[in-house]
């Protein structure tokens, strides 16, 4: 059967189905004109949303379905956790080919659910509509204790610069994916990644600035920097590298949703994740860059992860 045979009508009926009891907590939840959803006494509104396209974030011959949903969701749920909050419940659009086999739906679906599970979040509502090639948007909703989000601006001069977990996975990942090894350990960090989802909201309190790894650890650390008005060093044989990625996958891959961390001192391992001090933040002169340290060689460098609009 084809989405076209189903119709809209009928994809709503079927997502209701199987994921309207995941949000009976809701006040208000999946088939009205829109959810309603309270939030705890102290607490603030967490809201992200992200856009996956076809050709662009994924490949249809190449990845898997439920990779797809799951990336999709990640992605999101580790914005949330950027911010030190806790990702509760999502809405998704799918717009989709009317030829596309309900084969592919229903996998997609396998991974919404596998993504409801690992992150602890439910499904909220969402929308659908053609296209001729696929987009999933994904709008997150989380929270934090008032007061306490963690903004990429903070960063302070001596802070140490902190990362969770591995660096180049992803990025290695897609090589080899692309080359046919599909039962190398980085393609499926590549396919389904680790979003570090407890991690933001049990540090909020001792971090200054904070930022999910998702074009690069080149381009996402000088985001800090340019919101804080300061510059970083980091030392090459501090990076946490993934086992086999080289240098450009470490600095410069996306997709890894890791955290990067600034904040004066924090433990080893948080929620069972390594933490690994990396640099720290220095004044900046008239730009805002990070000096790359390898032995007695220093350099400046320059963000060169992935940006839309430019490749």
């Amino acid at each position: 059967m084809k989405l076209h045979d189903l119709g809209e009508g009928g994809l709503i009926r079927k997502i209701r189905e199987r994921f309207g009891s995941k949000a009976e907590s809701l006040p208000v939840g999946i088939g009205d004109d829109a959810a309603v959803i309270d939030l705890p006494p102290g607490h603030s509104l967490v809201f992200c949303a992200d856009l996956v396209a076809e050709n662009t974030h994924f490949l249809r011959n190449l990845h898997p379905p439920d990779s797809v949903a799951y990336k999709a969701i990640a992605a999101n749920v580790s914005d949330v956790a950027a911010m030190g909050g806790v990702a509760t419940h999502f809405l998704i659009s799918l717009s989709a080919p009317g030829e596309l086999e309900w084969s592919w739906f229903e996998e997609f679906f396998r991974g919404v659910e596998n993504a409801c599970g690992t992150f602890d979040i439910a499904l909220a509502g969402g929308d659908s509509a053609s296209s001729e090639q696929i987009f999933v948007d994904v709008s997150m909703i989380g929270r934090v204790r008032s007061g306490h989000a963690v903004r990429r601006a903070g960063a302070q001069t001596g802070d140490r610069i902190y990362v969770t977990g591995f660096l180049g996975s992803s990025a290695l990942g897609l090589e080899r994916l692309k080359a046919g090894q599909m039962n190398d350990p980085s393609v499926r960090r590549h396919l389904y990644p680790e979003s570090r989802h407890r991690i933001g909201a049990a540090i909020a309190d001792k971090a200054h600035a904070m930022i999910d790894v998702s074009d690069g650890l080149s381009s996402d650390l000088t985001h800090i920097l340019e919101e804080s008005n300061v510059s970083a060093r980091i030392y090459k044989d501090r990076l946490p590298a993934w086992p086999g990625a080289e240098e450009h996958h470490v600095l410069h891959g996306g997709e890894e949703y890791e955290l990067i961390i600034v904040a004066p001192e924090l433990p080893a391992i948080i929620e069972g994740v390594t933490l690994t001090p990396i640099g720290e933040i220095t004044e900046s002169g008239a730009e805002h860059q990070i000096v790359l340290l390898d032995g007695a060689r220093e350099q400046v460098l320059q963000p060169r992860g992935w940006e839309h609009f430019q490749g």
